[in-house]
């Protein structure tokens, strides 16, 4: 629930932001934004879905599975007051940026105590495990660097050195920690959107190894600023993104779920994920288009999966929550086509029109992407909020359903005394209890 209103506020401030007309920079309410959507809505969600992610991929009990999920409401809480001290008093972004990370940590290390656990499991299990540990090293590391800038905006850190630092900050959290999860997750998730799995086992291995590798050489390049590992980094994440796309592309085609939105949002994610690729390139050949890139990246990639993840998976969690684990609920039952169709193109526009405002500097263009896109994340929520509504009804109609079998099937005390008779007695006595209208009923079956 924090992760959906981080992505409806993430909207509204980037409203406030292109009509303030301070989209040609990273500005303090940029920096805001940036963090709301990578941490309030992405990371927080990401986070939580481990927690079901980790016990169902490796059959693994979490270690200190209290301290975990305690570390995600100081998150929540932190991510908030990180985002308003971006806004209004940067004196303040150092110390909250300091909890974020303290939370972020407590949660790495109970997952850390569970993943080390693998003694006992089978070959794929353990190299699961071993694949979220090196995620999370990740995050870690993306944490690490997030708080040294914090502390720099803060004024308690002074360098020349932390003006490369951003670039290789975000890099990294774009494709060692949001990219790289989403890889790995998305082959279990992808297959019950799609009814369809992946025909090309080798393609998993080249795109987490050249993602890890080249997500680690970018950033250390561009920390350091040698063009001699940006490249080669740049490329190797390329290649990991391009063959990601080329995998869940032939899976989406074919697809054999008929719940098609699911699938389209998948399909579009990818699309993004190559442009902003492309963006990415244009940038460290020299062109101004780094705010696209980073638009691109969050939004049009990491945010449209998501939304795909929203409307199959989290459905089922809704069908789940009210009807019992043994549902077999499918999301198309539960939700409006309309609503879904509706919010997939208005998503899609916003993607554009935001994109292309802040590769052009077009503030206008930007201010509509954002509207477009509130309006895209109102309708998704009513489709949510309908969904509940229909689970939570049909589990009450249910209920009063079986308890009124129940009812009818109770004995009639009154009649327990009576002789049961023979077989041939009981027969006669519930054919003359049929009524005429029955008789022609069960004949018309």
């Amino acid at each position: 629930m924090f992760a959906q209103a981080a992505a409806g506020l993430s909207w509204m401030l980037l409203l406030w932001i292109a009509l303030h007309g301070s989209i040609d920079s990273i500005s303090g309410p940029a920096l805001a934004w940036i963090h709301l959507v990578a941490i309030g809505w992405f990371s927080v969600a990401a986070l939580a879905v481990l927690l079901h992610v980790i016990p169902g991929f490796t059959d693994l009990r979490w270690r200190f599975e209290g301290v975990a999920r305690a570390s995600l409401g100081v998150l929540a809480v932190g991510v908030v007051a990180f985002a308003l001290s971006l806004f209004a008093a940067q004196r303040f972004a150092g110390i909250t940026a300091v909890a974020i990370a303290a939370a972020l940590l407590c949660y790495v290390i109970a997952a850390w105590a569970t993943l080390a656990q693998t003694r006992q499991l089978e070959r794929t299990e353990r190299a699961i495990a071993r694949a979220i540990s090196l995620v999370l090293v990740m995050l870690v590391a993306v944490a690490a660097m997030g708080v040294l800038l914090a502390l720099d905006l803060s004024g308690s850190v002074v360098g020349a050195w932390i003006a490369r630092l951003p670039a290789a900050h975000a890099n990294l959290g774009f494709y060692g920690w949001l990219s790289l999860l989403v890889y790995g997750v998305s082959v279990r998730t992808v297959r019950p959107i799609c009814g369809a799995t992946s025909r090309f086992a080798w393609m998993h291995v080249l795109v987490g190894t050249s993602t890890l590798v080249g997500a680690s050489m970018l950033a250390a390049g561009l920390a350091i600023g040698k063009a001699s590992i940006i490249w080669p980094g740049a490329v190797l994440v390329g290649v990991g993104a391009v063959a990601y796309a080329a995998d869940v592309g032939d899976i989406v085609r074919r697809a054999t779920t008929r719940h098609r939105p699911p699938q389209a949002f998948v399909a579009v994610s990818v699309i993004w994920l190559l442009v902003a690729v492309a963006f990415g390139a244009s940038v460290l050949a020299g062109r101004p288009f780094a705010l696209a890139y980073g638009f691109l990246l969050l939004v049009g990639w990491v945010g449209q999966i998501m939304n795909a993840h929203m409307l199959h998976l989290g459905t089922r969690v809704i069908a789940t929550v009210y009807r019992g684990d043994d549902d077999e609920t499918r999301p198309s039952e539960l939700l409006d086509v309309r609503l879904s169709w509706t919010s997939f193109v208005l998503f899609q526009g916003a993607v554009a029109f935001t994109a292309c405002g802040l590769a052009f500097d077009l503030p206008w263009s930007v201010a509509c992407g954002a509207i477009i896109g509130a309006g895209a994340w109102i309708v998704m929520t009513l489709n949510l909020v309908l969904a509940r509504g229909h689970a939570r009804n049909s589990h009450g109609s249910l209920a009063n359903a079986e308890r009124a079998c129940e009812l009818h099937d109770e004995p009639n005390p009154s009649n327990e005394s009576e002789p049961s008779g023979d077989a041939e007695t009981i027969e006669k006595g519930q054919n003359s209890r049929k009524h005429p209208q029955d008789e022609d009923r069960i004949a018309e079956a």
